[in-house]
């Protein structure tokens, strides 16, 4: 037996993927550098949004919103891969799931991006290597979680059939789950609050893996532009604006709120 061929063996049982991840396969010989395009670890494969939102909801006692969300989503696509790319689907389920822990309530508990937007967002950027297609479905699932009643998602056996819903208005956690609990009059700290962001953590999934699912059916595919008041604001405040003085794609009304008066006196000006 040849070295190149041990050498492909001993990566093929390491798990080539995680050698990828890390740059060390690119230091190896040209067995390795075949192996690593024989094989297309990061494939992205038509996912059913109501098995992922199904899985999703079903994992998020172990962590929270952004594991569950990046696990149940990757896990859907690795049990599809399983009958056309096993070895894929394999390296696909090594990933370190655990670390997305960290998305938890906000990015370890201080309140700012919710962990189900973070780990949808993180799951689209695995699979979409072109950057305008990913920053519009990012900005999409970013418009659906701020403008939609929330959460839709109902468990099979649910615990809480009277489910308030509340729009959020911001991926931001403490406005997200404070609107939420201000609707439901609850605490924050209850068992509803926190069957609430489970559930919307799944309905979030279930829109990720849609965004996907429509972007391989066809790449040239668009995706909801921004909404009113925000695409008003960035005609002054964004990149081409005369301000240019803001970076943001969420919902500029949650946050600032200078009234008619001040829209208006923009809209005359560009009369």
């Amino acid at each position: 037996m040849t070295q190149s061929i041990k050498r492909r063996e001993m990566l093929t049982g390491l798990g080539a993927g995680t050698l990828l991840s890390f740059g060390l396969i690119g230091r190896e010989t040209k067995a390795a550098d075949d192996l690593a395009a024989e094989i297309d670890f990061w494939k992205y494969a038509k996912t059913d949004p109501a098995k992922a939102a199904d899985l999703a909801y079903e994992i998020y006692p172990d962590g929270g919103c952004m594991i569950a969300a990046v696990r149940s989503l990757l896990t859907t696509i690795a049990d599809i891969l399983q009958t056309v790319n096993p070895m894929a689907a394999s390296v696909m389920m090594t990933f370190p799931f655990h670390m997305m822990r960290y998305g938890s309530g906000g990015v370890g508990g201080i309140g700012s991006t919710c962990g189900a937007f973070n780990g949808g967002a993180a799951v689209i950027g695995l699979f979409v290597k072109d950057a305008a297609s990913r920053s519009a479905m990012i900005q999409e699932l970013c418009t659906y979680y701020e403008q939609m009643e929330l959460p839709i998602y109902k468990p099979k056996d649910d615990e809480f059939p009277r489910m308030e819903t509340v729009v959020p208005e911001s991926v931001l956690c403490h406005i997200s789950s404070t609107r939420w609990r201000i609707a439901a009059d609850t605490k924050m700290f209850s068992p509803k609050r926190e069957e609430r962001c489970r559930r919307l953590t799944a309905d979030i999934v279930a829109k990720t893996a849609e965004l996907l699912n429509r972007y391989y059916a066809d790449k040239t595919c668009t995706f909801a532009p921004l909404t009113q008041p925000t695409t008003t604001c960035f005609d002054c405040h964004g990149s081409q604006g005369t301000q240019a003085d803001a970076i943001s794609k969420m919902d500029c009304a949650t946050c600032h709120d200078h009234g008619d008066t001040h829209i208006n006196t923009y809209i005359n000006m560009k009369k």
